[in-house]
């Protein structure tokens, strides 16, 4: 009976476990979105300093971030935010950040959060990604996390 019971809870927290993990395709449209602003030459010199190139930082990037975790989400986000205004508008990586914090410290709708959160979300992004390639940068251009 003990041995059902456990099997039981086995397949139970199999079931579970990916659902609490990051996707594939969520996994893939960060990275992808990670070399869109990593890419932008108005942070090649960030990583030429680090000694890497924007798909081995990605590649770091997801390595160092865990499945699920707050940190990843809010990243995640910038990501998106970031490289949807990038294409949109045709700007840079830092023009698109600078217009981003802009409206999030003047949001349309003063009840809004949503400034806070652009402004959470970029200084998650800067703590993580300028640690990563402080890391990065101290380790020969290899990521310290793999």
């Amino acid at each position: 009976m003990k041995k059902t019971i456990l099997a039981s809870c086995l397949i139970g927290a199999s079931l579970i476990l990916p659902a609490c993990g990051t996707s594939d395709g969520d996994k893939a449209e960060m990275f992808n979105q990670c070399r869109i602003v990593l890419g932008d030459r108005s942070l090649s010199p960030n990583l030429r300093e680090a000694d890497t190139t924007p798909d081995a930082a990605c590649t770091c990037l997801e390595a160092t971030l865990d499945d699920g975790s707050d940190e990843r989400d809010m990243i995640a986000t910038f990501f998106e935010r970031v490289s949807t205004r990038m294409s949109s508008a045709d700007e840079s990586a830092k023009e698109a950040t600078d217009k981003l914090v802009s409206g999030a410290l003047l949001p349309e709708d003063a009840g809004s959060d949503e400034g806070q959160t652009f402004a959470d979300n970029l200084s998650t992004f800067n703590r993580v990604v300028n640690g990563m390639l402080e890391g990065m940068r101290e380790n020969g251009g290899a990521c310290p996390a793999i």
